[in-house]
């Protein structure tokens, strides 16, 4: 009897692990952000969202060996800098950022989740109170961007219409790249 228990759960076991999808450990924790990610580089991020502004030269070379605790800071920094755009400020706040690959593996999670066909390469999810993002195709404005959606959602008790959270992030997204000069002024 205690063989064939045995055998059962050698057969079963394999296959309860495939049908679970993988839990995440958060790769940063910050103040507003847990940071999720699979085999994820934070100096590509770092590079990939770099602004004077958000990012201090100490925090990389003097305070910390990690370079996941200055992923965490800037991320809080830019919280901190679309907060002021918006002029909503939540002290409580905290979201997850769940960076993947590409916008086709963001398209396959959504897929799976939601049965969802997805082509861009950022978005958040109001239910899960968590940005995904596309690292292939991550920009400082896409993320703030992002952020401001989930600042809005959160700060308001009935979250605003589509088209109002759009023209105030995308006011997100114009500042941050105006400031970066990724436009003109």
């Amino acid at each position: 009897m205690k063989k064939f228990f045995l055998l059962l759960i050698c057969i079963t076991f394999p296959f309860s692990l495939f049908a679970q999808e993988r839990k995440l450990l958060p790769l940063s924790e910050g103040k507003y952000f847990s940071v999720y990610g699979d085999n994820l580089n934070a100096i590509l991020v770092l590079e990939k969202i770099n602004s004077p502004s958000l990012v201090s030269v100490d925090s990389i070379f003097t305070k910390t060996d990690n370079l996941y605790d200055v992923l965490a800071e800037t991320l809080d920094n830019l919280y901190s800098e679309v907060s002021d755009i918006l002029d909503i400020h939540m002290y409580s706040f905290h979201s997850k950022i769940h960076i993947v690959r590409d916008k086709f593996q963001l398209n396959s999670i959504l897929n799976r989740r939601y049965k969802m066909d997805f082509t861009k390469e950022a978005l958040y999810l109001h239910e899960e109170n968590t940005i995904y993002v596309s690292l292939e195709d991550l920009t400082l404005g896409m993320l703030g961007h992002e952020i401001g959606h989930a600042i809005v959602s959160r700060y308001f008790v009935v979250p605003p219409p589509v088209k109002v959270q759009e023209v105030l992030c995308g006011y997100v997204e114009y500042n941050l790249r105006k400031k970066t000069k990724e436009i003109p002024h």
